[in-house]
């Protein structure tokens, strides 16, 4: 294969290393298999090359895995010789930070349940699942108001750490927190001292933080009663495959292609 004709490059983003953007001297698009593009090194991506994320590809098996995490702590679930008392959630306020696709099918499985969908966010997929739609610069009065949270951020520069200390301290007690975006949206060291600080609140994850430029699962929050997670497996149910992820990101490549507009480009200035 004669890379340098290349004009596209469909890969996970972790194996789009230098080297081989060095080769690609015709490259004009990157299409990300992943929802997400942060493990893209985008010091390395010419000006010229445009970004293209998977996002939407993943919504139903993320939304449900949210909900699963969510219901699980709520009900006590994860506890382990540990008699926690369950919450309802019916009825109650559900805010969620980050309103794409994935943010969007969390709010639209809320129905059932009859629950108040309140959404933090710069745009909304689906603006029809949501009772109240709001900026990102409402993120500490959101969190004030709701009884459960759900983190569908993408990791970038203005979303790294957004939960710290400062916004989890605005959470009202018993808070139950729950995240699918990336493991840094909430700060670590924060994270596991509100945990300490507030033992009826409640935290679930499916994504970690990362050391060396690696997803790693070891953090000191699993010593917590309170603390929850699973392995970064949300996207991939059981019998499942990544064919219908792969056909989505070539159908996005095909629009490109075809000098159509593509879907879910991304703002490289938010990355770098």
């Amino acid at each position: 294969m004669d890379l340098a004709r290349c004009h596209v490059l469909m890969s996970w983003p972790h194996r789009v290393k230098k080297d081989l953007l060095e080769k690609l001297g015709s490259l004009k698009m990157i299409q990300s298999l992943a929802a997400g593009v942060d493990g893209l090194d985008f010091a390395d991506i010419p000006h010229r090359v445009r970004v293209f994320s998977n996002a939407g590809s993943y919504t139903d098996s993320v939304a449900e895995h949210a909900w699963g995490l969510l219901l699980g702590v709520a009900k006590g679930v994860h506890a382990r010789k540990t008699r926690t008392v369950p919450r309802k959630l019916r009825g109650k306020k559900l805010l969620i930070v980050g309103c794409g696709a994935i943010g969007s099918g969390v709010a639209g499985l809320a129905r059932s349940l009859e629950m108040r969908t309140m959404g933090v966010s710069r745009s909304f997929k689906v603006p029809g699942n949501f009772d109240e739609m709001h900026p990102l610069s409402y993120l500490d009065e959101a969190l004030a108001a709701a009884d459960a949270i759900v983190v569908a951020l993408p990791l970038t520069k203005g979303t790294r750490g957004l939960l710290g200390e400062v916004a989890l301290s605005k959470t009202k007690e018993g808070a139950i927190l729950v995240n699918v975006g990336r493991g840094e949206t909430v700060d670590e060291h924060a994270l596991v001292s509100w945990l300490r600080k507030r033992p009826e609140s409640r935290y679930a994850t499916d994504v970690f933080w990362t050391a060396k430029g690696r997803e790693t699962f070891d953090t000191e929050a699993w010593e917590l009663l309170n603390f929850a997670g699973t392995l970064h497996i949300s996207g991939l149910p059981q019998g499942e495959t990544l064919a219908s992820a792969k056909f989505q990101a070539a159908k996005n490549v095909s629009l490109f292609l075809e000098g159509r507009v593509a879907r879910n480009e991304v703002d490289k200035t938010e990355y770098f």
